[in-house]
C-alpha cells in the first residue's frame, strides 16, 4: 500500500486484516489527500475480499508494472515503481507463503517492513485500486451504568433511558477488532435489556 507520494506508509502484513482495518483507515487518512493506492499481483487476486470483486470496485490493471503505474492518477509513478523494486529486492524469505497465519515472511532490510505475507510483486496482471478511509462509527457516545442505563452530566441514572451498542461510548478507543462491535451489541444489549425490564417491574410494583 503506498500514498500519491508512492511510498509506503504502514506495515501491510503486521496482523489480520480484522486487526487492523480500523487503524489502517485512519493511516490513509492522515496521508497527502487521503488517498493510496493497493497494489496487487496476480498471484494474490483470489485472496481478496469481495468487496474488491464488487461491479463498482475501482481499479486499474496491466501487464506490466511500467504500464500499471502510467495508468494511475495523482501518483508520483516513478517514486511508486522505485518503492515497488525495492519492496521486491526485499521479499527474500524462504519461508513458505500461507495466508492463514502469521506466516513469518518478512521483508528484510526496508525501513519499514512487512512483517508476514511478503512476496513479490511479479507475476502479471498486475492491479492497483484507488482507496481512501470511511467512517463506520466514532469511538465516542454515551455513558452508561453496570445496568445499561445511561448516565447524565453528574453520573447520575436517567429513568427509564437505557444504551447498548455503537451507541455507548468508552468500549474502543485507537481501533478494534472486527466483530468486536457485534458482540458488544449483544453483550451490552443484553444488559441494558434485563435493567430496562427491571426497572419497568419496579414501575409497575410502586403503581
Amino acid at each position: 500500500m503506498i500514498n500519491i507520494e508512492g511510498k509506503r506508509f504502514v506495515d501491510e502484513g503486521e496482523n489480520f486484516r480484522n486487526y487492523t482495518y480500523a487503524q489502517f483507515g485512519k493511516k490513509v487518512i492522515e496521508q497527502p489527500k487521503s488517498q493510496a493506492w493497493q497494489i496487487f499481483d496476480n498471484k494474490v487476486i483470489e485472496l481478496l475480499y469481495d468487496e474488491y470483486h464488487f461491479e463498482k470496485a475501482t481499479f486499474v490493471e496491466a501487464s506490466t508494472l511500467n504500464s500499471l503505474m502510467e495508468k494511475t492518477h495523482g501518483l508520483d509513478k516513478k517514486m511508486a515503481l522505485q518503492t515497488i523494486i525495492d519492496f521486491n529486492n526485499a521479499c527474500s524469505s524462504n519461508k513458505p507463503f500461507d495466508p492463514t497465519t502469521l506466516d513469518g515472511k518478512k521483508t528484510s532490510g526496508l525501513a519499514l517492513p512487512k512483517s508476514n505475507w511478503a512476496q513479490t510483486i511479479s507475476e502479471p496482471p498486475f492491479r492497483a485500486y484507488p482507496v481512501t478511509g470511511g467512517i463506520t462509527f466514532t469511538y465516542g457516545g454515551l455513558k452508561i451504568s453496570e445496568n445499561g442505563s445511561v448516565l447524565d452530566e453528574d453520573e447520575n441514572p436517567i429513568l427509564g433511558l437505557y444504551a447498548c451498542g455503537e451507541l455507548v461510548g468508552g468500549v474502543f478507543y485507537n481501533g478494534y477488532p472486527g466483530g468486536s462491535g457485534l458482540t458488544s451489541g449483544l453483550v451490552f444489549g443484553r444488559i441494558a435489556g434485563l435493567g430496562a425490564s427491571q426497572y419497568l417491574h419496579q414501575r409497575h410494583q410502586v403503581k
